[in-house]
């Protein structure tokens, strides 16, 4: 993120043009008043460092362009919100924007902005090691080194230089995938629409075939339990630099075996093996965060849509709708002292749902802290969350010597103290009773103390102790902020 560092270069450019402009004001309290109000002209805007990404992207994000006029008031802000866009695109490690002010015989200055950005490492062929388990803390239960698949994936950044990604991915091992998806957020000259699409095939010889004791029960066969192949569109329309709209349409061609049915034969709908169907999905963004992978400040909402079957004569029976909504706000409630707090729930149509497209609490990232084992089943859920943080390292910036490149020499880095509590709730679970579930249509609480360490390329590392409402606690790992 960079924050405190290059802040702190906008906040004193800032000062020094009050200082320049009562000055110019000849100390006259009369001139002062007078000045404080005036506008400033953006004479130049220069870049610098931006070996690969185009232009066009860095001034998309900037609040300002080159012969604006912007009061004195709100320059100072306008900078720091635009320094922030450009850390939120994730394509730089650091930007720093400093300013040069000229104030002539007139009663207007002129400002020449300088923006310096730091490129990340783009290319990124990151061997797989991929847990067949939901999270790493459930597989660290059994330690069995045989769930976890190997391969490649290969995540190309910044493909072109105009904040496109490409990702190939070769996976092997018990569960294995082979895909490819490209995504191109501009394709118009004004920047606001973005296309792009996703094709694969998976084929799992083991997975989580039923939830038994409130916890995925998986199964494996050596000849397969489910193949999947899957094609979908992908469209985008940023129409603002916090508001975001995605629509994707995709066909999904799935098979289950013999096996997977007999053990639970409610994983399908009755007597379909092979389910095949068209899905739409669409999302909005609203995206006021401060730094959007691990926020302190500013709010966020979004609101999701899923439609799993359309209706068309040669689909098999799907017909899944759901509606999921997400909102969190974020405060600094004193120099070194955050909160944050979260609310997300989710309503499903009436209709019955099969085990493969049921998903309550304990998947993803919808889960109360404390009960990382278990998984929860119901159509409908409400998930809130809270945390208190407290800046025990604020954060820092170091340059790593034996590391000739500044991609990853120069790092930046904080820590933080947390307390943390969450509740919720699962209604309508389909299989009230049976399988020895208990959690559905009960009140989940959690609550403890973790240890967040933050610094760059997006990486989270949090270490939690947690207690349940049951009582049961446990030291947890995950590689995402809380909220």
């Amino acid at each position: 993120m960079g924050f405190t560092f290059e802040y702190t270069t906008v906040k004193t450019g800032y000062i020094w043009i009050l200082f320049l402009l009562m000055v110019v004001g000849l100390q006259s309290a009369t001139a002062q008043s007078h000045l404080a109000g005036q506008s400033i002209i953006i004479q130049s805007v220069n870049l610098s460092g931006n070996t690969k990404t185009r232009d066009y992207l860095i001034y998309r994000e900037l609040l300002f362009n080159q012969g604006d006029t912007v009061s004195l008031n709100d320059f100072g802000m306008l900078v720091y919100q635009s320094r922030l866009n450009l850390l939120n695109t994730a394509l730089f490690n650091f930007v720093t924007i400093d300013t040069v002010f000229k104030v002539d015989s007139g009663e207007i200055a002129m400002a020449d902005i300088k923006i310096s950005l730091l490129e990340r490492w783009y290319l990124w062929p990151v061997p797989i090691a991929k847990m067949t388990d939901r999270n790493f803390n459930a597989w660290w239960q059994t330690r069995d080194f045989t769930r976890i698949n190997y391969g490649l994936d290969v995540k190309w950044y910044n493909f072109t230089g105009r904040m496109d990604e490409l990702d190939a991915i070769l996976q092997f091992g018990k569960n294995r995938q082979f895909g490819i998806s490209y995504l191109n957020p501009y394709i118009d000259r004004r920047k606001h629409f973005g296309i792009g699409f996703e094709v694969g095939y998976k084929k799992s010889r083991e997975t989580g075939c039923m939830t038994q004791n409130d916890k995925l029960e998986f199964a494996f066969v050596p000849e397969g339990l489910t193949t999947e192949n899957y094609f979908a569109l992908k469209t985008s329309f940023r129409n603002s630099i916090f508001t975001t709209h995605t629509l994707v349409a995709g066909l999904k061609s799935l098979s289950f075996s013999d096996s997977l049915l007999a053990i639970n034969a409610d994983y399908s709908y009755p007597e379909l093996k092979d389910p095949l169907f068209f899905y739409i999905y669409y999302k909005l963004k609203l995206d006021h965060r401060d730094i959007k992978y691990y926020p302190l400040k500013g709010w966020y909402a979004d609101l999701e849509l899923n439609k799993q079957g359309l209706g068309f004569d040669f689909e098999k029976p799907v017909d899944v709708t759901w509606a999921k909504a997400t909102t969190s706000l974020y405060s600094k409630l004193s120099e070194r002292w955050f909160t944050g707090v979260s609310f997300t729930g989710k309503m499903s149509s009436g209709a019955w749902q099969p085990y493969f497209l049921l998903r309550g609490l304990g998947y993803d990232h919808d889960y109360v802290r404390g009960y990382e084992y278990q998984v929860v089943d119901g159509k409908h859920f409400v998930l809130v969350r809270s945390t208190v943080k407290f800046a025990l390292v604020p954060e820092k910036t170091q340059n790593i010597g034996f590391i000739p490149t500044p991609k990853f020499g120069l790092i930046h880095y904080a820590l933080y103290l947390t307390a943390f509590a969450d509740v919720g709730y699962v209604w309508q679970p389909q299989w009230v009773g049976l399988n020895n579930n208990n959690l559905p249509q009960t009140m989940l609480a959690g609550a403890g103390v973790g240890l967040d360490f933050v610094t760059y390329y997006d990486k989270v590392v949090r270490i939690e102790y947690a207690v349940n409402k049951s009582g049961k606690s446990g030291i947890f790992i995950h590689f995402i902020a809380g909220i």
